[in-house]
């Protein structure tokens, strides 16, 4: 029975692709994997149906860690609503916090006389699952230093164990959580997961690309690792080391001029409290900004963008507004419509803005999306800009099948630039040019990939 949930789990790959990745078939074969997990933990129970059902769904709270691999991919099939996701992205820090709050109320009132008795038993499954991954990490950075297609199948290999053994793990929590000791024929078992891993060995396939790509790079806030962020010291600095395109962040002032700032008041960086919004351009250009040991002044988009053009360095463009979207749009429109070379790119993380922007005929027009847990929604964006952190191969699919790039941000890391190379994203966004681009000339280990792929699946 322990191999059929097994293969019940690994078969879900197959339920997307040949589904097509149909949301409603994926939830009813969730829903059948969970009921038949439950079923095998409750074998010695005499359940009724409804109670079977019943422990099913209250133990989906447990799904988000279970390892049920048709989890994963009923939420990322899901489309949610554009104008409903925009909401919930941008008031995000509002909104998680309750959820958490909500999520951690209704475990605590169905465990709270059993807290005691739950806690080692919990500890030791999350302790067991760290090993687990701290196990395939070190080997595949073994199979790294071997490299070529070795590391590759090495790969593949070790993620289908993760996803099989983070099953089990829950499995067994369940199990010991009813204190019934899971029992298993080895025999048997490593002759069924041997089985499960031949049958599932195509899927793994699709997840981790041959060969690792070349993807432009763009200078994060347009600093090269030093430098005071969004500023035209640093514009200087960045220029030598030709990034495809630097990235800086626009904001309106009380005047209604456009200063290059990412931050929505002035205290990170000056140490003052000035909201940019209710501040005149004048008064702002007079602070002094220190960031990584050095110094440097506020920039209007004027002068930025005329110093960029006399360099020729190309821009993306971010806007960002915490409120009166339309009419930050309306005056960019209106000041910058044509003044902007043809190179100038542009993304927001609101949809009403980057609507506005492709209604006036601004092109490309990117929509950033802070973290990816659903699937891509549909907007008229020209391109997504996704955090890394988040980033897995589906969202990958999905974005090449609409025919849009992903632009990745923000790669620093080594490890993170491997994983991003072997998912075949076009565009990277780092604070570490220099650094970035010399690593490209560098072979790309699989290990951050795996790395990438534990934590989002």
């Amino acid at each position: 029975m322990l191999i059929i949930l097994l293969l019940l789990n690994v078969s879900s790959y197959w339920v997307y692709h040949n589904s097509g990745g149909n949301t409603l078939l994926l939830l009813v074969w969730l829903l059948l994997g969970l009921i038949a997990s439950y079923a095998w933990v409750e074998r010695t129970q005499a359940l009724t149906w409804w109670q079977l059902l019943g422990h099913s769904l209250r133990g989906s709270l447990w799904l988000p860690f279970s390892g049920l691999l048709a989890f994963n991919f009923w939420r990322y099939s899901w489309q949610p609503p554009s104008g409903l996701l925009d909401q919930f992205l941008n008031h995000r820090w509002q909104i998680l916090p309750l959820i958490l709050v909500l999520y951690l109320s209704i475990i605590s009132f169905g465990v709270r006389h059993y807290f005691s008795k739950y806690l080692p038993h919990v500890t030791r499954w999350l302790g067991l699952l760290l090993l687990l991954a701290v196990s395939l990490l070190i080997v595949q950075w073994g199979s790294d230093q071997i490299g070529g297609t070795f590391s590759r199948y090495s790969v593949r290999l070790l993620w289908l164990v993760w996803l099989n053994g983070k099953y089990l793990l829950w499995l067994d929590l369940l199990l010991r959580l009813r204190q019934q000791p899971m029992t298993l024929d080895y025999r048997w078992f490593g002759v069924g997961l041997l089985l499960v891993i031949i049958l599932a060995w195509p899927m793994s396939g699709q997840f981790f690309a041959k060969t690792a790509t070349q993807p432009q790079i763009i200078a994060h806030r347009g600093v090269n690792g030093q430098g005071v962020q969004n500023t035209i010291s640093a514009l200087h600095s960045t220029v030598p080391e030709q990034p495809s395109l630097v990235e800086i962040d626009l904001r309106t002032t009380h005047d209604q001029q456009f200063i290059v700032s990412h931050d929505a008041d002035t205290r990170r960086l000056t140490g003052q409290a000035n909201n940019i919004a209710h501040t005149n351009l004048a008064h702002l250009q007079n602070l002094t900004l220190t960031e990584n040991g050095q110094h440097a002044h506020y920039a209007s988009f004027a002068d930025y963008l005329q110093t960029a053009q006399k360099v020729k360095q190309p821009l993306l463009i971010e806007l960002k507004a915490s409120d009166h979207f339309q009419r930050m749009a309306r005056e960019f429109v209106q000041q910058y419509h044509t003044k902007l070379p043809a190179s100038a790119q542009f993304h927001s993380a609101s949809l009403t803005l980057v609507n506005l922007l492709k209604q006036a005929r601004f092109t490309p027009v990117g929509y950033i999306l802070p973290f990816t847990q659903t699937g891509l929604p549909a907007t008229h964006a020209d391109f997504y800009s996704v955090d890394w952190r988040t980033l897995n191969p589906l969202i990958v699919a999905q974005a090449r099948q609409q025919g849009k790039p992903l632009y990745v941000w923000t790669v620093d890391q080594v490890w993170a630039l491997q994983a991003v190379r072997h998912l075949n994203t076009a565009v990277v966004i780092t604070d570490q040019t220099s650094q970035v681009q010399q690593q490209l000339h560098q072979p790309a280990g699989y290990n951050g990939n795996l790395l990438l792929l534990l934590a989002n699946f």
